[in-house]
Parts: C-alpha cells; structure tokens; sequence
C-alpha cells in the first residue's frame, strides 16, 4: 500500500535552503520574473549558472550524495499540518508521499528545500504554478510501484488532481482517488471515493482512514 497526499501551504519558515554557487539562498517559486528580486528566486527547471544542470539534477544528486550541508528538511517535516507525522508514524517513510507543487511526487524522507509553489487560486502570482507551466516532475512513486496488486490511496484537492492524474495513469496499481466532488464523480481508471468536507477536508480524510473510520 502508498499512500499520496498533497502538500501543504504552510511551511516551516527555518527549512534549509539550497544556495547559489557565490553562497546566496534561493527561494523556488513558479514565476521569479513576477518577483521584486527575481535574481535570487528561481524555478526548480532553472539552470544553476552556464556550467551546471539544473537545481532539481542538483536536488537529486544532493539526495544521492549522503550528506545534507544545506540542512535540508526531508518532505514530511518540511509541511507544518501535523498529518504528514502521523502518515510516515503510522505507515513509514516509504509507503508515504507527498505531491509537491514545486517538485512532483516525492517519497516522504526526500530532501527538499524550503519553495513557494502551489495550484491553488488563492496563491500569489509568482507562486501560482499554472497547467502550461513547463516543470519536469519527480516520480519517485513510479520506481516503488513493483505488483499489479498494490494500491495507491490519494489525498488531495480538485488543484492538484491534474498533476496526480498525469503522474500516475500509466502505474499498473490499484488506484484510489478521495474526493469531495458527491457522488456520481468518476475518472477512468480510478475509484473514486466520496468524502464530505470543506477547505482541507483531505486532512481529515486521511486521519479517518488512517484510524480506521473509512474502510475500502
């Protein structure tokens, strides 16, 4: 079983950040040419400078590498809600992943850097990332997907369905989508499992599966 749920807007404000090669942080966003200071925000698809990849080929080297100089926070610290805890406490790093805005799906002990990129509307205009915007994704879940018999679960909002759907149709997996569109709501290849809430109701609905209060 993995379990998938989308990030959080609320960060921890003292994550690492990843640095330029003169030693200046940098804060990732989806648009930096709407920044005040656009030189030092970037895209995680931004090359580094004329001779180095790109900050994500450098995010999975950093990954690779077995040391964190950056103090980097593995993903489920990085997001304030305490259910990210809860998840990785009760099915462990690696069965839980988060969908990131700015990164893809990541495995929930992936370090990443502290960033300011959501889907949602009620992001700033430099943050919101929009569904033509270029972004090469991590998918981590993809190399951990072994049997047919497994199953994802996922926990997320209509804003990020998009970027799951695409990141996910082509895993041979059961697949089962939480939603809280009523009932009726069907996607090709997916369950979809009605749940009723409001703003952040996928909180909620992960701690009642996770303590046995929904049972598929």
């Amino acid at each position: 079983m993995k379990i998938v749920i989308q990030c959080a807007g609320k960060k921890r404000q003292d994550a690492g950040r990843l640095t330029t090669p003169a030693g200046k942080e940098v804060i990732f966003v989806a648009h930096p040419e709407k920044c005040p200071d656009p030189a030092y925000f970037c895209r995680p698809d931004d090359r580094i400078d004329s001779d180095h990849g790109t900050w994500r080929e450098y995010l999975r080297s950093y990954n690779q590498s077995g040391v964190n100089p950056n103090k980097l926070c593995r993903a489920r610290e990085l997001y304030l809600p305490q259910i990210y805890r809860a998840l990785v406490d009760k099915y462990g790093w690696q069965s839980v992943f988060i969908l990131s805005a700015g990164w893809g799906l990541v495995r929930s002990d992936f370090l990443i850097p502290y960033y300011d990129i959501t889907f949602s509307n009620r992001g700033k205009p430099e943050s919101k990332r929009k569904p033509r915007d270029q972004f090469d994704d991590f998918n981590q879940l993809e190399d951990c997907i072994a049997q047919n018999d497994e199953t994802i679960f996922f926990f997320g909002g209509q804003d990020y369905l998009s970027l799951y759907l695409k990141l996910t149709r082509g895993l041979a997996a059961r697949k089962v989508i939480f939603h809280s569109q009523g009932n009726g709501y069907q996607i090709e290849g997916y369950e979809c499992i009605p749940y009723q809430g409001y703003t952040n109701w996928h909180y909620s609905c992960a701690r009642d599966f996770m303590e046995g209060r929904i049972r598929i």
